[in-house]
């Protein structure tokens, strides 16, 4: 079972009623439109891209654990809510354009094996391709994909090869046994509610029926996957969400996330697309129609499923990623999020709006963006040269332990003291800001600090409010610290 929230104590202190529990934080009140949170820092020195191909250059990430993502931006609708970097699919000869995607995103990444010597030699613990829906990419362009990424790149014995769709690319069980064939052997699929006014109102393009059938398929699998769903959404209540779970639970679903709407435009903070809900009149007209529901009915229907998934067993790693026992091994955290959160590990991103990170190296976190115009990223790709990077951020001292403190929380599992001793130089329950921070979430009880003082642990109720902690007590109070902070070696 899961070391950062045990099944046997797992309660003590835990508040079932997240209205009261918002009431006692009133700090963590973000409304809808606020609500930007995002782990990737937002601070930082800007770097041109000649600097970040600089500091690519240096990185050490030779035999380092690595995680690889490829962003697949093409989807067969635009889900209204969807503030990702994405564009429709074209209705004629979609083929062709999946087919161009796939040589881009090829030619993209070996730029960098070719030029950069550590990047086919790091140790590919994890891979994620997804988007925009990366499952609408035929067999034949996810071999050719799969093919270049084991080929040029060095991935470990059992590498997680995770892929991301919609409930109606997951349809067909014949296509769903393809992709096992290919050497999937994990799956994310976005459902988001059951209730069919919810799908029809956000576009999605799926019935309650397909996603039922896409999740016994990849149930009959034997392999893990999650299922994403969301609250907060127009047309939902707090009912309709705690009979999704309880579906999904009937289900048999390995690992359940639930998410809750961002209405923020991801397109100012340089990592997405506008959703059209972002767009001013259609928010406004929204509200004026009374379709968002509160922030108060927002965490009613957040409480409503962790009630069904707390009832059957399920726990959280990540947070906001909730599972049943023995999922996966080392923590019961799929290595996706444990490659990307836990430890924090370089992540190499490639294709539009895709953002990575270079880490494990002189207590610094290189932050890389590629550019977020989908004509402008497969024109320069096609065209040659240098990468579509559009810019980097460099972090150092309090800022870097913020980033890296923020992932870790994410993660839901334990904070390890040490690891922060050795790769950051602080002492996180000693040097301030840190230990301010820190021991004000213990006394609010949204994490529990370990009696040898080795770990810092998140709460049931600091999971519940993870994404407001990182963005106000982790980012802001800790990545803003100005003064100077004693470094140890």
């Amino acid at each position: 079972m899961l070391d950062t929230i045990d099944a046997r104590s797992d309660l003590e202190g835990y508040e079932p009623d997240m209205g009261a529990l918002l009431a006692r934080h009133p700090e963590l009140q973000i409304e809808r439109d606020d609500y930007n949170i995002n782990v990737t820092a937002n601070y930082g020195e800007r770097l041109t891209p000649q600097e970040v191909l600089e500091h690519y250059r240096g990185h050490p990430g030779a035999g380092a654990p690595t995680h690889l993502y490829y962003h697949f931006p093409l989807c067969a609708y635009i889900c209204h809510f969807c503030n990702y970097v994405k564009q429709l699919a074209p209705t004629k000869d979609p083929k062709e354009a999946y087919a161009r995607w796939t040589r881009a995103l090829v030619k993209e990444s070996t730029f960098y094996l070719d030029e950069i010597p550590w990047v086919s030699k790091a140790r590919i613990e994890s891979f994620y391709i997804g988007g925009g829906t990366a499952a609408l990419l035929e067999p034949e362009h996810l071999a050719e994909v799969l093919e270049h990424v084991r080929s040029r790149f060095s991935l470990i014995e059992g590498c997680e090869l995770n892929i991301e769709g919609n409930p109606d690319n997951f349809c067909d069980p014949t296509r769903v046994t393809e992709l096992v064939r290919l050497g999937f052997n994990r799956f994310s699929v976005g459902v988001q509610s059951f209730t069919e006014d919810v799908t029809r109102f956000t576009n999605r393009g799926h019935t309650a029926a397909m996603s039922r059938q896409a999740i016994e398929n990849l149930v009959a699998t034997g392999l893990p996957f999650n299922v994403d769903m969301m609250f907060g959404l127009p047309h939902q209540d707090p009912d309709t969400v705690a009979e999704d779970l309880r579906t999904l639970v009937e289900l048999q679903v390995p690992t359940i996330t639930i998410y809750r709407l961002r209405n923020a435009d991801r397109a100012a903070m340089g990592i997405g697309n506008r959703a059209a809900w972002n767009l001013p009149k259609v928010r406004d007209r929204l509200q004026q129609e009374g379709l968002f529901p509160s922030l108060h009915t927002t965490y009613a229907m957040r409480q409503r499923a962790v009630e069904q998934l707390l009832a059957h067993g399920y726990r959280p790693s990540p947070c906001g990623w909730w599972s049943r026992p023995d999922t996966y091994p080392e923590g019961n955290i799929p290595r996706v999020s444990r490659n990307k959160w836990q430890r924090f590990d370089t992540m190499l991103a490639f294709g539009p709006g895709a953002y990575g990170w270079l880490t494990g190296h002189d207590r610094r976190v290189v932050q890389t963006h590629n550019v977020s115009d989908i004509r402008e990223h497969i024109e320069r790709v096609e065209a040659g040269g240098e990468p579509p990077l559009a810019f980097g951020r460099l972090l150092t001292g309090v800022q870097a332990v913020a980033t890296a403190l923020g992932f870790a929380y994410k993660s839901c599992q334990p904070i390890e003291v040490a690891r922060f001793r050795e790769g950051y130089g602080v002492e996180l329950l000693e040097d301030e800001p840190y230990r301010g921070v820190f021991e004000e979430l213990e006394s609010r009880g949204l994490v529990s600090i370990a009696s040898d003082r080795s770990q810092i642990r998140p709460t049931l109720n600091g999971e519940t409010l993870h994404e407001e902690i990182i963005s106000i007590y982790l980012h802001e109070r800790i990545g803003s610290f100005a003064a100077e902070v004693c470094h140890k070696v």
